[in-house]
């Protein structure tokens, strides 16, 4: 219901400047400040006729009890919930009413007195009794992530590539490697059948002295989040055991793996000589050839084929100018030939960083790179790991 039709068309208007009403002094300045003489019942006992004197008692009483049937009119209305504002607000409309009455000798003066607006008391009185708003729910906040593993099987369609189904699922596409122990997705194809886990993580295999609190530390997830994943009844695990790691990742070495992505072309070009045994260009001796012969342009820049550490540059008189990089997994790579070379001994390189200029230094026959990797310290054939010319 609208405050407005209570009220009615109960209006008061505006006045400039409120009269202050004063009880206790003998003279009321009047508006116009002109004194005037105060009613004989207001003036104090000294000054009044005997007459007002002899209906002293009697107004007391009948002020008195006006006075109390107000209180409990009050008592009645005002609940004991509601606000100190409200009950003030209720008390000044009511005062007002027996003034406007007559319930007093002398009226009031409500030159400038002002009712609150319609909207104002309607939020006094709706504020009293509605109870408290609660805040909405956010919605927006994603629903509890489930804490233990389970999986499902799924069987690869034609042409179906590991990461559509990664988003079919909505999981990570390290997750799918790593749950189902992939090497090269490459060797996914139609009818191959993939476990799909519920959550995010890796798995990990516990090597000797590992320990729950050790592989959350290094993992950085919750020890009680792989606990609840893995639904252990207690934190003993044994050297072999297969661990799910919830929110873990693959790293970019593993990932990179994986997807076939581990070893990049150093430079692109025609490869004027393969891996194995060939015809010694200088001697005709066939010898074995630990690495791929790649031509280019002088200066052309050579990339590092794989993230690592710089573990050696310098001088030979068969490579020339040349960088040695290691990298995880035992890994190293060779380039050789150079014209001049960017990296420091030590320093940590990514994968695509500057490594040197191509060149014709050491036991050349023209501007070439000598790209070599090597598996703890035995070369590899480079075409085996690469991913494509």
């Amino acid at each position: 219901m609208e405050m407005q039709s209570v009220i009615a068309d109960q209006y008061i208007v505006r006045r400039k400047k409120p009269v202050r009403i004063v009880t206790r002094p003998e003279i009321v300045r009047h508006p116009w400040n002109m004194p005037f003489q105060r009613p004989a019942a207001q003036r104090p006992a000294a000054q009044r006729p005997a007459e007002h004197l002899a209906g002293k008692e009697r107004g007391r009483t009948k002020r008195k009890s006006a006075w109390s049937g107000i209180q409990t009119l009050v008592r009645k209305i005002l609940p004991g919930y509601m606000p100190v504002a409200a009950a003030a607000a209720v008390m000044a409309l009511l005062s007002l009413v027996m003034v406007a009455a007559g319930s007093f000798e002398q009226r009031a003066n409500l030159r400038g007195f002002v009712l609150p607006a319609d909207t104002i008391i309607a939020s006094i009185l709706l504020d009293s009794v509605s109870p408290p708003e609660q805040a909405p729910a956010d919605e927006s906040l994603p629903p509890a992530l489930p804490y233990t593993l389970s999986l499902s099987s799924y069987t690869v369609k034609k042409n179906e590539t590991i990461d559509a189904i990664a988003k079919r699922f909505g999981v990570r596409l390290d997750t799918l490697i790593s749950v189902n122990g992939i090497k090269d997705v490459r060797r996914i194809g139609a009818g191959s059948t993939l476990k799909i886990p519920n959550i995010d993580g890796v798995m990990q295999t516990i090597r000797k002295g590992d320990s729950l609190s050790a592989i959350a530390s290094a993992r950085g997830v919750s020890l009680l989040d792989i606990i609840d994943a893995n639904d252990l009844g207690s934190q003993t695990i044994v050297p072999g055991q297969s661990l799910f790691i919830p929110g873990a990742r693959l790293s970019s070495y593993e990932l990179k793996q994986a997807l076939g992505k581990l070893v990049m072309w150093p430079i692109r070009g025609e490869i004027s000589s393969y891996f194995g045994y060939r015809a010694n260009p200088f001697t005709g001796i066939r010898q074995f050839h630990n690495g791929l012969d790649i031509v280019g342009p002088e200066n052309m820049v050579i990339k590092a084929a794989m993230d690592g550490r710089v573990a050696e540059t310098g001088y030979s008189t068969l490579f020339g100018n040349f960088v040695i990089i290691a990298h995880p997994d035992n890994y190293q790579t060779l380039y050789a030939h150079l014209n001049a070379i960017k990296v420091k001994t030590g320093s940590t390189i990514a994968q695509g960083d500057p490594v040197g200029l191509l060149g014709s230094t050491g036991y050349s026959t023209g501007p070439h790179l000598h790209f070599g990797v090597f598996k703890r310290g035995v070369a590899v054939d480079p075409l085996r790991m690469l991913n494509g010319k």
